[in-house]
């Protein structure tokens, strides 16, 4: 409460649990996005069917002088669902990927944990396109990206996905497995929403990085180091020597 009134916010609503879960309140009050620290608070929420981020360790170079707010999101398991994610993993062949997505490229994608999120923000920016048409010094203020790691001919699915939804992004970057942190510092975006971890570790030295937990590639649950696996590791020639 402190920071609310030293920073001057626009913010009246505050909840205070001991620790309760606080996943439980973000319908009752109409919350789009949950954002924390704590993983266990995350992963919760994500497993209750509410859109939630894990907000990670990350650089936060700031330009109080720049008006603008750039906001980038992976595709998919963010903004869809883990469909497409999961024909992937189960294959692991990228062909076998481009022609499930290029066989669906007419079939929009069903939404994923922060859609909801982006529809939000998008008529945000149609509030300020209206208000520049009658205010003409006025400069739109949001800017929202696509950062995938997909490729051509996958990207057609994603487009008629957001033609279906009726949203337009300002940038649409489809990498074919170039990385991510590369584009954002381009961009210079403010925040970037992320399925996986891998992603995340080098775009977290450059902005804000978020993960989502969501969908399979956040599925698998790691075995405990027993006699039985470590045998395991040791037939693939994994384990370390002793």
């Amino acid at each position: 409460m402190n920071s609310i009134k030293h920073h001057g916010l626009d913010i009246s609503r505050a909840v205070f649990l001991q620790g309760g879960n606080p996943h439980k309140y973000i319908p009752a009050l109409s919350i789009c996005l949950f954002l924390s620290a704590n993983e266990s608070d995350v992963r919760q929420a994500i497993d209750a069917g509410y859109p939630a981020g894990q907000v990670l360790p990350s650089a936060n170079n700031d330009d109080i002088a720049d008006k603008e707010l750039r906001i980038a999101f992976d595709f998919d398991g963010v903004l869809a669902d883990d469909e497409s994610e999961s024909v992937f993993q189960a294959n692991n062949d990228l062909g076998e990927f481009n022609k499930h997505e290029h066989g669906k490229r007419d079939t929009p994608h069903s939404p994923g944990p922060l859609k909801s999120f982006l529809s939000k923000l998008s008529s945000v920016q149609e509030l300020e396109k209206m208000y520049a048409k009658a205010n003409k010094s006025y400069e739109p203020r949001i800017r929202i990206s696509i950062v995938t790691a997909r490729g051509v001919p996958s990207h057609e699915r994603v487009m008629n996905t957001m033609r279906s939804w009726g949203i337009t992004v300002n940038e649409a970057l489809f990498l074919g497995g170039i990385e991510k942190s590369k584009v954002l510092s381009v961009l210079d975006s403010h925040i970037f929403f992320d399925d996986q971890r891998a992603h995340l570790d080098s775009t977290a030295a450059i902005l804000p990085s978020v993960h989502v937990p969501f969908g399979v590639t956040n599925s698998a649950v790691e075995k405990p180091m027993t006699v039985a696996n470590t045998a395991e590791l040791q037939h693939l020639g994994m384990a370390e020597e002793q």
